[in-house]
């Protein structure tokens, strides 16, 4: 276990180390200065580009940039280049703002689909299959910005209440329950619609995994021993099903940044997808490597967090 532990950690330690050479070196390479801010702006002088140059370490070469940029970020003095702001700040604060629809969009998707996609596999050709199959498809095949806008004319007209951003203008006077059910309100609309389309994708894997197994020899001596079908269903096929979709769970946290970018910009919400959509736009470098950066960090505690479910979930594998 240890060995396995430690030999895991060092092969992501190294490619966390490629993936940080790559990221920088791709976005210094993006045509254009960095230093080329506003060069249409008369106050930027020539005095105020060397100045800014020389701040953020952009008259040295690129590997010293590498070397210098990494060692203000760990100690926090990164700042951003749009508005002179600590990186590690305006990060922890988007974030705040993502989590809560990032949990809640994970735990409809996750909660959803196997259900849905157990039955669809159960009643393999009736009605209940071929019409999940169909809604599944048509929320794959809507576009998420059109089907977005779609849903905030739809709620608008009818229930009359306000949809985008965290919470409704002129409510800071209000008792604590209002703002709070003001709150939930907001974060329940994103959440649903980015949910539906992880329940129309995930639905139709545990479907396909589901029909795999349940042809398998060891289902169909469960069934002649006469056990309950609940029990075939799901102890005996689920439990074998449940591989890929361990693998899956484990691409869940990158989607914490770039799963929302869309929802965010549409609703107005102030998330670190938002954030790093804005950045893009602004060139701000800063921002953006280390959203990359946090990025890989997620993926890999992802896929590590997945070797360690493997074992829990099928017993035979093993380190």
């Amino acid at each position: 276990m240890s060995a396995f532990l430690a030999r895991s950690f060092v092969q992501k330690m190294v490619t966390l180390f490629f993936i940080m050479v790559i990221s920088f070196a791709v976005v210094h390479l993006a045509p254009g200065e960095p230093s080329q801010v506003d060069p249409l702006n008369p106050k930027f002088t020539k005095e105020m580009v060397e100045r800014f140059r020389q701040q953020f370490h952009l008259d040295k070469p690129l590997h010293e940039q590498f070397v210098l940029f990494y060692r203000d970020l760990f100690a926090g003095k990164t700042v951003s280049w749009k508005d002179g702001a600590p990186v590690l700040g305006k990060l922890f604060e988007r974030f705040l703002n993502s989590l809560p629809l990032f949990i809640v969009g994970t735990l409809i998707t996750w909660t959803l689909s196997f259900p849905v996609g157990i039955q669809a596999a159960i009643r393999r050709g009736g009605g209940y299959d071929r019409t999940t199959t169909f809604l599944a498809y048509l929320l794959i095949s809507i576009p998420g910005f059109f089907f977005a806008y779609m849903l905030i004319i739809f709620v608008v007209n009818t229930f009359q209440v306000p949809v985008i951003g965290m919470r409704t203008f002129g409510l800071s006077g209000a008792g604590v329950v209002t703002r709070m059910m003001d709150r939930v309100w907001h974060l329940l609309l994103p959440s649903i619609l980015g949910a539906t389309g992880g329940i129309a994708i995930l639905s139709r894997y545990v479907r396909s995994q589901m029909l795999e197994v349940e042809n398998q020899d060891y289902v169909r001596t469960a069934r002649a021993k006469g056990l309950p079908d609940e029990q075939v269903h799901y102890k005996h096929a689920l439990r074998n099903a449940l591989l890929p979709f361990v693998t899956m769970f484990g691409l869940v946290l990158p989607g914490l940044i770039g799963g929302a970018v869309i929802i965010e910009y549409i609703f107005s919400w102030p998330g670190i997808g938002r954030l790093a959509y804005e950045a893009i736009l602004a060139r701000d470098y800063p921002i953006i490597i280390t959203v990359n950066f946090i990025s890989a960090i997620l993926v890999l505690v992802g896929t590590f967090l997945s070797d360690l479910l493997y074992m829990v979930v099928d017993p035979r594998i093993k380190l």
